[in-house]
């Protein structure tokens, strides 16, 4: 069942589309800045603390998928349609850390599997194309770890060739989880990258 809110919670009727974006704000549209501007002083925080309770200090960043979350409500022209604007706020913020979830699991396993497609037959099983292949695979994915700023390359030895957990690298370190977490994302999704050319 959906809350109702007050009138005075109510979003303002939104400006025309044909409104010149030079012209100064109509009372429509400071009422509707005002509004939007009330609902993430109210909500923003506890969305934050939600999403970082529920998945974890990222990756996604907690604070990124709350801004993305609030910059799909303000994109919408009628905000009247929307009963709950705080629930509207929270269930777009799930469906993107869960997208964005899914999405990370299929890199993960895409490059997981082009390693292990790299390692795991034996030599004398493959062509002579498909060892050149793989070595040119792996020659592009040194040169991609060697072209890595120091901490990235730390991170990535330390969690895909010493298989030390995040907790370990932070102990070790002294980076936070989510900084790990962070640029061992930003690795994956480069070295994927440079195996789909």
């Amino acid at each position: 069942m959906q809350a109702k809110l007050n009138e005075r919670d109510r979003p303002p009727r939104t400006p025309t589309p044909g409104d010149p974006v030079s012209a100064p704000l109509t009372d429509g549209a400071r009422q509707r800045t005002s509004f939007l501007n009330s609902l993430f002083r109210l909500h923003y925080t506890e969305l934050v603390g939600r999403l970082r309770k529920v998945y974890g200090v990222g990756p996604p960043d907690p604070e990124d998928v709350a801004q993305a979350a609030f910059s799909k409500l303000a994109e919408l022209d009628d905000l009247e349609r929307i009963h709950s604007p705080r629930a509207f706020l929270f269930r777009t913020a799930v469906n993107i850390c869960l997208n964005s979830n899914d999405k990370l699991k299929r890199s993960r396993a895409f490059v997981r599997s082009q390693f292990e497609s790299n390692f795991s037959q034996r030599l004398e099983e493959k062509s002579a194309e498909s060892v050149f292949m793989g070595k040119q695979d792996l020659e592009r994915v040194a040169h991609v770890i060697r072209q890595l700023p120091s901490k990235q390359r730390e991170i990535l030895l330390r969690s895909r060739f010493r298989g030390q957990t995040y907790d370990e690298i932070r102990q070790e370190t002294g980076w936070s989880q989510a900084d790990i977490s962070r640029q061992l994302n930003k690795v994956m999704a480069l070295l994927q990258a440079e195996l789909d050319r």
